[in-house]
């Protein structure tokens, strides 16, 4: 085991998906893993253990918020975290959604918001679902 918490990361914007990989990568605490849509994320979580998953909120398809429940219903122990232009907007986010989600980041993604997100919702669950 690396000893790094295992990320998996899905976003349908393949630019900023990489550029969020690098940035969090970077820090040597985590890996990374991208998947470019609901389906794929979801695909890859049924295949490996990850200790978090952050999904963008707002994709063609299966969307964040599918992502989220589906996650929440089959493996409940592991934080979601969802990262959206319209985090603040209560039509879009419903304030269930966003309870249910364990952190909350908007765009632009702020790294150091990022990474503080990450570190709140892996202390709440403990460290991480390994």
């Amino acid at each position: 085991m690396s000893g790094k918490v295992k990320i998996l990361l899905i976003d349908d914007e393949k630019d900023l998906c990489r550029v969020t990989k690098l940035n969090l990568e970077r820090s040597g605490r985590y890996e990374v893993t991208m998947a470019h849509s609901g389906r794929e994320g979801l695909d890859k979580a049924d295949q490996a253990a990850f200790d978090l998953v952050i999904t963008d909120y707002n994709m063609p398809g299966l969307d964040g918020g599918t992502v989220l429940l589906h996650m929440k219903s089959k493996r409940p122990k592991i934080p979601v975290v969802l990262f959206s232009v319209y985090h603040d907007d209560p039509v879009t986010v419903t304030p269930a959604m966003a309870r249910a989600a364990d952190g909350m980041v908007g765009k632009p993604i702020d790294h150091e918001q990022l990474c503080h997100t990450i570190e709140q919702a892996l202390a709440r669950q403990g460290g991480g679902a390994r």
